[in-house]
Parts: C-alpha cells; sequence; structure tokens
C-alpha cells in the first residue's frame, strides 16, 4: 500500500493519515471497499447490459450484411433483366418500324391495285359496249303474217325467195350451207 502525503490528489486506495486509530482506519477503508465493490459492480452490471447490447446489434449487423448481400445480388439480377429488356425492346422497335413499312407499302399496293382494277373495269365496260346491241328505235312488228300461220308455210325469213325452197332436195348438208351468221 502507498503512504499519501498531505498533496497527493491521485486516485487510487488511499492510507488513513498518521494519527488515526487502527478502528477507524480500518473502518474507512471497509466502507471505501464497499463502494468501489458497489462501483465495481454497477460497472460490471453496466458493462454486461453493453456487451448485451452489443451482441444483439452485432447480430442484427449480420443479419442487414446478409439482407444487403441478398439485395445486392437481386439489383444486379434486375440489371441484367433490365439490360435485356432493353435489348429486346429495340429489336421491338426494330420489328416495328420494319411493319410500319410494310404497311405502307401494302397499302401503297392496294390504291394501285385499286386504281388499276377501276381502270381495268372502266376499259372492261368500254370493249363490253362495244358488242352490246341497242334495240332498233322503230319496232317493225312481227316478221310474219298471221296468215302464213294458217297456210303452214314457216319462212324464218320474210326476205329469203320461196321458190328457193322449192330446190331443195332434202339434203341436211345443203341446208346447213346456206345458213349464214350475222356477226355485227
Amino acid at each position: 500500500m502507498e503512504h499519501t502525503l498531505g498533496g497527493d490528489t491521485s486516485e487510487g486506495p488511499r492510507l488513513p493519515a498518521l494519527g488515526m486509530p487502527m478502528e477507524r482506519a480500518f473502518a474507512a477503508h471497509v466502507d471505501v471497499t464497499r463502494r468501489e465493490l458497489r462501483r465495481n459492480a454497477e460497472l460490471s452490471d453496466e458493462v454486461r447490459v453493453l456487451r448485451e447490447k452489443n451482441d444483439r446489434l452485432e447480430r442484427r449487423s449480420d443479419r442487414l450484411e446478409e439482407q444487403n448481400e441478398r439485395l445486392e445480388e437481386q439489383v444486379e439480377t434486375l440489371r441484367l433483366q433490365v439490360s435485356q429488356l432493353m435489348s429486346q425492346h429495340g429489336q421491338i422497335v426494330d420489328v416495328m418500324q420494319e411493319h410500319d413499312g410494310r404497311i405502307t407499302e401494302n397499302r401503297t399496293d392496294i390504291a394501285e391495285t385499286q386504281a388499276m382494277v377501276q381502270a381495268s373495269d372502266a376499259m372492261l365496260n368500254a370493249w363490253a359496249a362495244q358488242f352490246i346491241e341497242e334495240p332498233p328505235a322503230e319496232d317493225d312488228g312481227p316478221q310474219f303474217e298471221a296468215e302464213d300461220l294458217e297456210e303452214g308455210e314457216f319462212n324464218e325469213d320474210p326476205d329469203e325467195d320461196p321458190e328457193e325452197d322449192d330446190d331443195d332436195d332434202g339434203d341436211a348438208a345443203s341446208d346447213i350451207s346456206h345458213v349464214s351468221m350475222d356477226s355485227d
């Protein structure tokens, strides 16, 4: 133990002053020791509480680090997915532009085809009009007379000479050779 001189301000166990009775010095020493024990016990409790808090914080920190690592992996996965999506988006934009071009070409082709069909229809109608005969302006009436029906003569052509039929020898081939077609 150390002896304390009058001006000593160091902290630590102090010896009783000289001339103090031993019982009183011992009682003072016991009081100081008890105070130190209480203080040490309080400090030990505080240290224990701090250690428990530190352990909880370390466990929480470990969990957060694990969670952070998982999040970093997820972020990296998301970055890759975003990159792939951007690439796919670019491909989709290219395809859409190509389809827009094709649609425009198709619309142009459709318009040209419609114009060609209309022109073809007009040409066909004009061509067909050349072959359509208009009915005669005057109605000449029937080309045979009712009297002819009663007599049994059925001339198809009233302008035909009836004596030519008398020369007919009944040969079908000769009948056909006399038939003529109008192709006006």
